[in-house]
């Protein structure tokens, strides 16, 4: 099972600053999402907390982020912190406001481009995708371990792509993406016909009253 969750709302989400490597901090709102979602985690997670690996993004929002859900679920010492997890590389507009940011834009030619930089330093589309599919190769094992990954919307998604078999030209000639918002919660897992699934997607029903997600409770080929 890979369980993955979105950063809470951050200060450049607030401030008006760009997004990408700038190494921006929860705000307090954001903070209150991730302890919704950990609350409502850890119902589900009873027993089973010392059978899955936490994974975050270096960058302060996804690490607070990781640690409130590790310390409810009795995992403070287990956040690994892994460069790979950050966002798309903004390259020289990280930090900047976003007005800053507009000026050194190098927008592409069309909306498809896959090797385009649309800032000096950072990353083109198809580089981040690789970044994050060759690193999570190198660090897990999805298919056999069970992980929770914090991370950012970009990063998800690229993860999410890779899960379902597809490279990011396929992805791109197919036109299609799935949104991720600040504190939501997707699962992933293997299903009992062996199929790549993808069971919760996008969540956010923590943020309302509840009692847990239910988890554990779809037709995995693995029970756990």
């Amino acid at each position: 099972m890979i369980i993955l969750v979105r950063h809470g709302e951050a200060t450049h989400h607030t401030q008006h600053l760009t997004g990408g490597w700038t190494d921006s901090d929860l705000t307090e709102a954001g903070r209150g999402q991730l302890r919704a979602l950990a609350d409502k985690l850890a119902h589900d997670f009873n027993g089973k907390r010392d059978k899955f690996r936490i994974l975050t993004s270096d960058l302060k929002r996804a690490v607070e982020s990781a640690e409130i859900i590790a310390a409810k679920l009795g995992m403070a010492d287990c956040v690994e912190r892994h460069e790979f997890l950050r966002e798309k590389n903004n390259g020289r507009a990280a930090g900047m406001t976003e007005a800053e940011a507009k000026a050194i834009y190098r927008p592409a030619a069309t909306l498809k481009e896959l090797n385009h930089r649309n800032y000096p330093g950072g990353e083109t589309r198809k580089e981040f995708y690789d970044r994050c599919v060759n690193g999570i190769r190198a660090c897990a094992d999805m298919e056999k371990e069970n992980l929770i990954i914090v991370a950012h919307k970009g990063t998800i998604q690229n993860i999410i792509f890779y899960w379902l078999g597809f490279d990011i030209e396929e992805v791109n000639n197919y036109n299609f993406s799935v949104d991720i918002l600040p504190g939501s919660l997707t699962v992933l897992g293997i299903n009992k016909w062996l199929e790549h699934s993808i069971f919760l997607l996008n969540d956010t029903s923590h943020l309302h009253k509840g009692e847990g997600y239910g988890i554990f409770n779809y037709k995995y080929y693995k029970k756990y």
